[in-house]
């Protein structure tokens, strides 16, 4: 899905892109190589509603039903490399156990909020994308840069869960007015442009957080043989 759809969506643009439009964007990082999608987006850690990151997405194709995204945390300069974002399709998240489902996050109301933009495309281009190829999908993002540490020289701690947005009057007005402005966009206006873009029905299992799950990463040290087996000898 994401191959055909995607590379239709954006031969139409790809002319009117200036060049080295990422390198025009002060985030210390031009994206893994293959890059189809610049996305930004909000998240927030899993169990703390009060921490808002403001991200940054450079997405490659794996497959028909799977983007990977290097994922750069906006409030560092140069750009910390936060962690990663896979990103599957409807159809895909449905063979996953209820389980692992947990983990995962609906694109819904990123979407048809206009929280979720594509900096630098024209609006027709991006509403193709969200219509045609996001707004049915999931995401299952960790930071290994944490919230807490983000100022810190180094990457300190355990990776952390990051959980997307379902609602109004859950993120801070402010935190999307300063994302806003940093890339000169309005979302207002583009969840008004939006506004035609019928929302999918959530499959069941995505967005734990809103049952009261919190989930959270952990060392487990345990006693084992380290040694590493003897060379084989001819």
């Amino acid at each position: 899905m994401y191959c055909r759809q995607l590379i239709f969506a954006l031969s139409s643009v790809l002319a009117f892109l200036p060049q080295g439009l990422s390198a025009s964007l002060p985030f210390g990082h031009y994206g893994a190589e293959g890059t189809v999608l610049f996305l930004n987006g909000f998240h927030f850690v899993s169990g703390h509603s009060d921490w808002e990151i403001s991200a940054n997405h450079y997405c490659v194709i794996i497959r028909d039903d799977l983007l990977q995204c290097a994922v750069y945390n906006t409030a560092t300069t140069p750009a910390h490399l936060a962690g990663i974002e896979y990103i599957i399709t409807t159809d895909a998240f449905e063979t996953l156990d209820y389980e692992e489902r947990q983990l995962w996050h609906s694109h819904v109301y990123e979407i048809t909020s206009g929280f979720l933009i594509e900096p630098g495309l024209p609006s027709s281009v991006d509403h193709t994308i969200m219509k045609d190829v996001l707004v049915g999908t999931y995401g299952k993002t960790f930071h290994t840069w944490r919230y807490d540490q983000q100022n810190s020289t180094y990457p300190i701690g355990i990776p952390e869960l990051v959980m997307g947005y379902t609602g109004d009057d859950q993120i801070t007005p402010d935190f999307v007015t300063k994302r806003d402005e940093l890339f000169g966009v309005n979302t207002t206006e583009i969840r008004e442009s939006r506004a035609d873009i019928p929302p999918p029905a959530i499959a069941a299992g995505a967005d734990s957080w809103k049952y009261g799950y919190v989930l959270s990463l952990g060392l487990v040290n345990k006693t084992a043989d380290t040694n590493f087996p003897p060379n084989c000898e001819e």
